[in-house]
């Protein structure tokens, strides 16, 4: 009996004590619990703005029937800055080692996996004067680890940003900028921002989170320059300013039936990463903001106008001789420049067109009067800006008619006294290589935003009529033999393509007035194919032009090669040759071309 007692004893104690425990258990969990929750709403709390960089918008090519090509991206990456003033006061002391590290072994380490000289980071790290000094923008994970360990470098800020990456080095440079400049407003996007509270560790508390904008990303623009037609026109640009010497060379490739422009390129180029003023003349997009006189390939546009006008055929018969008696006479007070090599005594308009005759075109121009020939001139596009979407373009000069003196009378007819842009000139041939209409130049195709939108709303362009389709292919088929043998630019011939084109050696003027002696921009400008060649005798139509091309060329002194003829001709050769085979134009002269060639 006394054994029943104590155990019932020893149980009702065991059970006080395990009770006992499970409320100390309780009371300690609920002031734990209440214990943390007073911890998360008292303490300290900060306000907490964190700006988010959008992403930039790229610039692609748009290669017709291929994948668009990038030529310029945002890529994400970090943005390193130093703070010496905090790299001194922090403690930096990697696992295991006894003292902490100097800055100079800290500016090491940063200049070793940023790949930088010592000397400028250990510069950096001692100039207390400048805090939060830019030291690199990087997208090397690696730099981000090590830079982002507090046990390796103190002082370091690490921000994600986004940088623009030009995939393609320094090509297109000069059209890139201006895109850049033209398109910013779409292009740089929205930043995003978050705004709220943080903990003493800097961290973001979730729960108080008040605004949280996601950054919007830039709109990206199509350009319809074909990436490699356009490397294609860089190579050989920069071959041929090397080959003949000249200061600078411009060529610009105009699809016909759209004005599409295939390749616009200026040499010398310059590092679109670079830091340049506004006024540096390597930056100027010499094919839209460079006017210059251009010579005889003006000449075309005289003869088109007055063929159009009716006024005269390609058979229509001039003299030679810039002082004659018979009925020219009054020619001689005009001045007309002789031509450069020995003529005929009398031509036709055509052959003064094959053979550049300044004597023909100029008794021409004069005999159709000079507002006819201005107002021509202006319904070609001279003299006003194309509209093309990039900045800084000239309209050139082309002084009303009724300011003209004498000499103008012959002399804007044959390309002197008035000046031009390289691409108001393509687009005038472009013209005549599309039937007499003229197209708009444009550069951009389409421009898409973040969700894929076209925010670009081009409206079909119908063209304007300048000279009927007759005077076009007639005008055409003057061009024919100038890139022929017997034609100012045999050397522009092409194997298998026939050509309508027109060479210009213009003199450039001098500061002090009149024109430089030995000083010339040459030019080149043809269409391909002629549009007046058919491929076959039984074809009932010739094969239709497909681009235009001009090649020029700014001499700053005396060479040999001058001549439109013999160095812009060649260029546009081996340029025209390489786009009609990428293309895929078959040849419309098939006795030009081998049978393992077709």
């Amino acid at each position: 009996m006394k054994l029943k007692v104590r155990w019932n004893r020893n149980v009702r104690f065991w059970i006080s004590v395990g009770l006992l425990f499970l409320f100390a258990g309780y009371s300690a969990f609920s002031l734990i619990r209440a214990h943390f929750h007073i911890d998360q709403n008292k303490l300290p709390q900060y306000d907490f703005y964190k700006k988010i960089p959008s992403i930039r918008g790229g610039i692609y090519c748009s290669p017709t029937g291929r994948d668009p090509y990038p030529i310029m991206k945002s890529m994400p990456c970090w943005d390193f800055r130093l703070d010496p003033v905090a790299m001194t006061q922090s403690v930096v002391k990697a696992k295991g080692q006894r003292k902490p590290r100097s800055p100079k072994a800290q500016a090491k380490t940063i200049a070793d996996v940023l790949g930088l000289p010592y000397g400028k980071v250990l510069s950096m790290v001692e100039d207390y004067s400048r805090r939060y000094q830019r030291i690199a923008v990087s997208d090397n994970r690696r730099a981000f680890e090590v830079l982002s360990d507090r046990s390796l470098v103190g002082g370091i800020i690490v921000r994600e940003t986004y940088e623009r990456r030009y995939l393609e080095g320094n090509r297109l440079c000069h059209v890139v900028r201006g895109i850049n400049g033209t398109y910013n407003a779409l292009m740089r996007g929205t930043p995003g921002e978050i705004r709220g509270k943080r903990d003493a560790h800097g961290n973001l508390i979730k729960d108080k989170i008040e605004v949280n904008i996601p950054p919007k990303r830039g709109a990206d623009v199509h350009l319809t320059v074909d990436h490699f037609l356009q490397k294609v026109v860089e190579g050989e640009l920069s071959a041929g300013v090397a080959e003949y010497g000249a200061g600078s060379g411009w060529c610009v490739i105009l699809e016909v039936d759209t004005g599409r422009i295939l390749a616009m390129a200026t040499v010398p180029a310059f590092d679109v990463k670079g830091d340049f003023s506004d006024g540096d003349l390597i930056l100027r997009n010499k094919v839209i903001s460079h006017t210059y006189e251009p010579g005889s390939v003006m000449k075309v546009i005289t003869a088109a106008s007055a063929v159009d006008a009716g006024f005269v055929s390609p058979d229509s018969v001039y003299s030679t001789k810039r002082d004659e008696k018979d009925g020219y006479g009054r020619y001689r007070y005009y001045r007309l420049p002789n031509d450069s090599h020995a003529m005929a005594p009398r031509m036709t308009v055509k052959e003064g067109i094959v053979e550049s005759s300044n004597i023909v075109i100029g008794k021409l121009g004069c005999d159709f009067g000079p507002k006819n020939v201005y107002a021509y001139f202006r319904k070609f596009g001279f003299g006003s800006r194309t509209g093309i979407e990039l900045p800084d373009e000239e309209g050139g000069i082309l002084r009303d008619y009724r300011k003209w003196d004498k000499a103008t009378w012959s002399r804007a007819p044959i390309g002197q006294g008035v000046s031009v842009t390289a691409l108001q000139l393509a687009s005038a041939y472009q013209t005549i290589a599309n039937g007499g209409v003229r197209k708009k130049p444009y550069i951009v195709d389409r421009i898409l935003d973040a969700d894929g939108n076209d925010l670009l709303v081009r409206k079909e362009d119908p063209g304007a009529r300048v000279i009927s389709e007759a005077a076009a292919y007639a005008t055409r088929d003057m061009m024919l033999g100038v890139a022929a043998v017997g034609g100012t630019a045999r050397r522009a011939k092409l194997k298998g393509y026939s050509v309508a084109g027109k060479t210009g050696t213009a003199q450039k003027p001098s500061p002090t007035g009149g024109y430089a002696s030995g000083l010339y921009v040459a030019t080149f400008c043809g269409i391909v194919p002629s549009g007046v060649v058919k491929r076959n005798p039984e074809d009932p139509m010739p094969v239709p032009p497909e681009i235009v091309v001009l090649v020029s060329l700014d001499f700053d002194e005396r060479r040999p090669f001058h001549q439109g003829g013999n160095s812009a001709g060649p260029i546009f050769k081996r340029i025209a040759e390489t786009a009609m085979r990428y293309l895929e134009v078959a040849p419309d002269r098939l006795n030009d071309v081998a049978d393992d060639e077709f």
